[in-house]
């Protein structure tokens, strides 16, 4: 086998997922296409009622002495139950703004390659052959931007919209690059260029399969509604408990905050195609 063929077969298009594997946590997904008041408004109404609920069941069917202690032990409870809630959604912010951080850092990878690969494309002798080349790489960062944001962002992470045009992008790299006995310095130059392509758009697509594990996201709601719980009853004589509600919108975002990080291309806040835009319209 040729040095050309082994090349060109690295930086061809990489496969990813098996098709059984395609979409596979999208139940998991759901959450991230909801809208981020809404979370933040279902969260308030289910830490506030766990609160409001605990706080009037002892008051109505307690005696004032259990009342009394129960509310003292709750209190001694409160910064247990608070740090613990605090950790876990510290924790998770750290690990979904990670993931959201190297899913930006690969599409910047992704833009200053295709840059150095139009330039050194522009530097070659055949013109006609740098214009496709610019052309298929124009289409190529084009197609990334208009479609395949929306399909990382459903689960969609083999057989994305912009296989066919990244193929047709390495075939006429390779065909200029090394056709006609081509003999120009920035032909390998070009080559490496494709290959750094293919290399961050590869970690693209690994980033975004990241997501919480769901065992960690329902240790944090229950870590919130047991608080949410304890908040009511230390609230047993306080009238009327403005904190307990303020403390549930606060768990509500903080929830909501996690959840919209979640998966680096869906949610509120996601990773910015933007300097691949910003790429193709400097081609």
């Amino acid at each position: 086998m040729s040095a050309e063929t082994v090349e060109e077969k690295t930086c061809r298009w990489g496969g990813g997922l098996s098709d059984a594997d395609e979409g596979k946590g999208l139940g998991v997904r759901t959450h991230s296409d909801l809208s981020l008041w809404l979370i933040i408004a279902m969260g308030f109404v289910f830490f506030a009622a766990i609160s409001a609920g605990c706080r009037f069941a002892v008051i109505w069917l307690a005696s004032p002495e259990r009342s009394a202690h129960l509310e003292d032990h709750a209190g001694k409870l409160l910064s247990v139950f608070g740090a613990t809630f605090a950790f876990l959604i510290g924790f998770a912010i750290t690990i979904t703004w990670s993931a959201v951080g190297a899913a930006q850092d690969a599409v910047d990878s992704q833009a200053s390659s295709a840059q150095q690969l139009s330039w050194a494309t522009s530097e070659i002798q055949d013109q006609a052959g740098a214009d496709e080349v610019n052309g298929n790489l124009r289409t190529y960062l084009n197609t990334v931007v208009k479609d395949d944001g929306p399909a990382l962002a459903a689960g969609h992470f083999t057989s994305l919209p912009s296989a066919e045009t990244f193929d047709t992008l390495q075939n006429s790299v390779h065909r200029v690059a090394y056709g006609r006995g081509n003999t120009d310095p920035e032909a390998s130059g070009m080559v490496s260029a494709a290959a750094s392509l293919t290399a961050a758009q590869s970690k693209v697509t690994a980033v975004a399969q990241r997501s919480l594990p769901t065992i960690l996201i329902v240790l944090i709601v229950l870590s919130g509604a047991l608080l949410a719980a304890t908040v009511g009853l230390s609230a047993l004589t306080v009238k009327p408990p403005y904190l307990m509600y303020a403390w549930a919108l606060l768990a509500a975002v903080s929830l909501a905050v996690v959840l919209m990080l979640d998966f680096p291309f869906s949610g509120g806040i996601t990773v910015n195609l933007g300097p691949l835009g910003v790429a193709a319209g400097s081609i």
